[in-house]
């Protein structure tokens, strides 16, 4: 059997012609096809021999003829059978939106519109700085001059020193750190910060948890996770800054020496399709879920093998240890045929997409011999040939798709969005929006040995990052990166945030764990405000306990305005204005009690939108 590796090289954005070729398609308007149409045409199933999905394919019509006719509307076989009356209606048996009909009416009278000058390209490599920072800022700028956008201007001290805290370390800054960092008169002070926060252990927590929640999702019991070496596996890769393609060598190949990298494969409880489907954002950038019973529908280029081929890597291996990690994988068996729905059989075989061709041995034997295993005595044997070793080779060794991958996702948890979004879907439906910056920062990623601060370190210190948030109206596209994007804060940092603010040690598991239940989003996904979070913050007695005054405040109180401004810089990291100064000074003197109502106005900071989030 031989074991066919691909990697994909689909991260293209379609062409955008208008004369003599295909009509450009706006995003919006091809998640209109997308939603209502391309199930009966698209890559599955083209009814009338027509595709709605790429610009492409609808430059070709149908089996009719052309069914856009640029800037007639009217004309439009693809718009007239979408009125309500049509005689050939479509949608069949539902109306689309009036809103969708306009969107899509707009679209086709914007094509007899002559495009508008091409904008300069991003000049050549040669011209490219070879420092990270400056190569980030000159791409980020290059795109706002093509978009003819103006960023935002660079934020001040107090919200860098509250940004980077969070995004490097999980939490806001202690009232004596933002000090610290504004009295600092160095004029490299940002960097001497990031470089401190960077090398702390409160980092290596941090980032395991961003690991975690990425490679393995939320888990119901985090506590196995940590008893089974997990958490310490990868706080200590953080730690030692190690390669994060030896990382991920380490947890697909699951070695019986790495105890806390087997638990990767451990949880999927032997579940082959779900190790696949964890595995893929990994090594391509892209969900493979969608590739199980067919083709995927939307990015042709993943194909059902993919998927199966993947499942196919993990097959011959099972935990033989009970409660605890112990990956065994057989050194023969294994080989599966998958169906697709026109009911064809073929062979599963490991894609990620490049064309390497990996000869695997089919011994003749049924069943396993000991010559085929390197120490047939140990514990836990490896077979001389390995499915999950070969994959792991190939995967991080010669495979551009693991750093772009880990720098997009990277990306996203420091910006708030990848420069392919969703992070988990590099796939041709998502282009990236700074190709050439995805195709940099990734091979300098992995010409540096994939250095995982480095990559941080360089993010965090470009100009794109260090934005201020927009006001006034006219924001820039959130994927031009031309101002800071507010992101919600993880569970994590809400709880540690808010024993901060307490004047508390930021660690506790059970505030931790009651936040994570309210607010389950992702670093790179952060959950939307739902009803259930507002009534958390409204009614937890966790929360409300760690701003009670308790019995040994005795301290003498300063006066009431000095009370407020220590409230605000405590809990968002600034002064008041004159008008929320005004309020708290108001809201202290109502009450009877002064510490109980100092105590109320810090929760109320707390549990308020501000607090709750990075910007």
């Amino acid at each position: 059997m031989r074991l066919v590796l691909f990697i994909p090289c689909f991260l293209l954005t379609s062409s955008l012609v208008r004369a003599g070729g295909p009509p450009t398609v706006t995003p919006d308007v091809q998640a209109i096809l997308d939603l209502h149409c391309v199930k009966c045409h698209g890559p599955l199933d083209q009814k009338a021999g027509l595709r709605l999905d790429t610009a492409e394919a609808i430059g070709k019509g149908s089996d009719d003829g052309a069914v856009v006719v640029a800037g007639k509307p009217d004309e439009s076989k693809l718009i007239r059978v979408l009125a309500a009356k049509a005689e050939t209606h479509m949608p069949p048996k539902k109306q689309l939106p009036d809103a969708d009909i306009a969107k899509l009416r707009a679209w086709v009278t914007t094509l007899a519109t002559p495009p508008s000058p091409k904008p300069q390209p991003v000049p050549t490599q040669a011209r490219v700085p070879s420092e990270p920072v400056a190569a980030i800022d000159y791409f980020l700028d290059a795109g706002w001059q093509a978009r003819r956008v103006t960023p935002a201007r660079v934020c001040d001290d107090r919200t860098f020193v509250r940004r980077a805290t969070l995004d490097l370390i999980g939490r806001i800054p202690t009232p004596e750190e933002v000090n610290a960092f504004l009295f600092d008169a160095a004029p490299n002070k940002r960097e001497a910060l990031v470089d401190r926060l960077l090398v702390s252990d409160e980092a290596a927590r941090n980032w395991r948890e961003v690991w975690d929640a990425i490679l393995l999702g939320r888990g119901r019991r985090e506590d196995r996770r940590r008893d089974g070496g997990w958490f310490t596996f990868l706080e200590d890769a953080y730690k030692r800054n190690r390669p994060w393609n030896e990382l991920v060598r380490a947890i697909i190949d699951a070695r019986p020496e790495e105890k806390g990298a087997a638990w990767f494969l451990f949880e999927k409880r032997n579940d082959y399709q779900q190790i696949a489907e964890a595995v893929a954002p990994v090594i391509y950038g892209a969900r493979v879920d969608c590739a199980q019973c067919h083709d995927h529908p939307l990015a042709g280029e993943i194909k059902q093998g993919h998927y199966w081929g993947l499942v196919a890597a993990f097959n011959r291996g099972k935990n033989v240890q009970r409660g605890a990690p112990a990956v065994r994988e057989s050194a023969t068996g294994g080989f599966m045929n998958f169906t697709n729905l026109k009911k064809e059989s073929q062979p599963a075989v490991i894609a990620l997409l490049t064309g390497k061709v990996i000869d695997e041995p089919r011994p003749a034997v049924t069943e396993d011999a000991p010559d085929l295993y390197v120490d047939p005595a140990a514990a836990v044997p490896v077979p001389k040939f390995s499915r999950r070793m070969a994959l792991a080779a190939a995967a991080t060794s010669d495979n551009p798709l693991l750093a772009r991958s880990f720098v997009n996702h990277t990306w996203a948890v420091l910006l708030g969005r990848g420069i392919v979004d969703p992070p988990d879907e590099m796939n041709s439906k998502h282009p990236p929006s700074h190709p050439e910056l995805l195709d940099w920062l990734a091979a300098d990623f992995a010409s540096h040995k994939y250095d995982v601060r480095r990559l941080i370190r360089s993010i965090v210190l470009s100009r794109g990052y260090q934005l201020a948030a927009w006001t006034g109206p006219n924001a820039p596209a959130p994927d031009a990166f031309a101002a800071a994007l507010e992101r919600s804060l993880t569970a994590e940092a809400i709880s540690r945030s808010a024993r901060v603010t307490a004047g508390r040690a930021p660690d506790d598991d059970t505030l931790r764990r009651a936040v994570i239940e309210a607010f389950p989003g992702l670093p790179t996904r952060p959950a939307q405000a739902t009803l259930q979070q507002a009534l958390f913050l409204a009614n937890s007695d966790l929360l409300t306990a760690l701003f009670k005054p308790g019995p040994g405040d005795a301290a003498p109180l300063p006066a009431l305005p000095e009370q407020v401004r220590a409230a605000f810089r405590r809990a968002l990291v600034r002064d008041p204005d004159a008008e929320e100064l005004a309020r708290g000074v108001a809201f202290l003197r109502a009450h009877a009690d002064p510490r109980a109502a100092a105590g109320q106005l810090l929760w109320a900071l707390v549990t308020g939108p501000e607090f709750l989030t990075n910007h």
